[in-house]
């Protein structure tokens, strides 16, 4: 990468409570007995409710009418769908300030001229980050921005890396990246975006390239296995700087590469299935390897050889 790189619901306890006219008009009420009633007949009355053809559930009254649960009830509502509401604008309120901040992040570090962050604001925001730009946490913010291409943040991907990590300071960006750092030892599928996401981010787009040149692509699976690094990663590199004829690395290769190595996982390559659908270089990677450890068993018999002659 070279030198760049935070429901309120309340409910009513209130009950309904009889107007003094209410009294003195149920005061003038006879008091009617009837006898023979069965005990069935002295509940207190059930309002039905009619919508078309349909009858809705019945209410039972509260009280000495039929309308305190439906009181209740539209009171509830009425304070949770204002209690809604007001967070909803609270939210909105906390989103807008957010976003506010994140604005004034990015105008600390962008270029003088362009709306961009670029490698002397990258390397001013890794200072005080107190990291490296080469650094794999670096490499976890370009990937939660979403950046597409080295050496430089759009506002957009700052924005959007910002809001993924919840992060609006220098400080808390800091504690976020090393809090996701220490998430991706454990969590795979995350570890598996992150390890795709770099290859793209690695290309040179202003030139439509397409593979990675080996030497990048070598950095590059440097930094990524910072950490989770496979038995057999340092192996893979030495083959790779030693062939002259492999000029890069497609996207198929690489996203293969984490299988193989996980298919080696001891680093032993009699594990290796060569009738699978590998790229053909790890048949070479494999083929060289063999060849190495035959060459080293050569060498060794060789030795013990001239050593019972002398």
């Amino acid at each position: 990468m070279g030198n760049c790189f935070s429901c309120l619901r309340s409910k009513s306890n209130t009950r309904p409570v009889a107007h003094s006219s209410d009294n003195e008009n149920l005061d003038n009420v006879p008091d009617k007995r009837v006898d023979g009633l069965d005990s069935n007949d002295l509940n207190p009355p059930v309002m039905a409710m009619s919508n078309g053809g349909n009858n809705a559930p019945a209410i039972g009254s509260v009280g000495s009418d039929n309308c305190g649960s439906l009181r209740s009830s539209f009171t509830c509502n009425r304070l949770t769908s204002t209690l809604n509401k007001t967070n909803i604008k609270l939210n909105n309120f906390a989103t807008k300030n957010f976003q506010t901040r994140v604005q004034k992040l990015f105008d600390v570090y962008k270029d003088a001229v362009e709306d961009l962050i670029l490698i002397d604001g990258i390397e001013k925001l890794c200072s005080d980050l107190q990291m490296s730009p080469e650094e794999f946490r670096i490499l976890i913010l370009a990937w939660k921005c979403d950046a597409h291409q080295m050496c430089r943040f759009t506002r957009a991907e700052f924005l959007n890396g910002c809001h993924a990590l919840q992060a609006d300071s220098v400080s808390l960006m800091k504690t976020k990246l090393s809090d996701v750092a220490n998430d991706l030892n454990y969590n795979t599928e995350e570890f598996k975006s992150l390890y795709r996401f770099t290859f793209k981010f690695g290309l040179d787009n202003a030139v439509g390239q397409r593979i990675l040149p080996v030497d990048t692509a070598i950095i590059l699976w440097k930094l990524i296995f910072n950490i989770r690094e496979p038995e057999i990663l340092q192996r893979w590199l030495n083959f790779l700087e030693s062939q002259d004829n492999i000029r890069g690395i497609p996207k198929d290769t690489w996203n293969m590469f984490l299988n193989f190595a996980e298919s080696v996982s001891n680093g032993d390559l009699s594990n290796y299935d060569d009738t699978e659908a590998w790229p053909s270089v790890f048949d070479d990677f494999v083929e060289y390897e063999n060849d190495q450890a035959n060459q080293n068993i050569s060498e060794k018999g060789i030795g013990k050889k001239h050593g019972n002659v002398l």
